[in-house]
């Protein structure tokens, strides 16, 4: 599996953990952080 792969899993489980209302925005903001910079990644873009 890619990085990259790793990377939108983890960010997708998140937001669902998210959207389900289990974790509050300030969570998810620290969280998405701290997955983004094990990656080494400043943003994420989906085309």
């Amino acid at each position: 599996m890619t990085k990259e792969l790793e990377l939108a899993k983890k960010l997708s489980v998140l937001g669902w953990i998210y959207s389900r209302q289990l974790i509050s925005e300030d969570e998810y903001s620290r969280a998405k952080q701290i997955i983004m910079k094990s990656y080494n990644k400043v943003s994420f873009m989906t085309a």
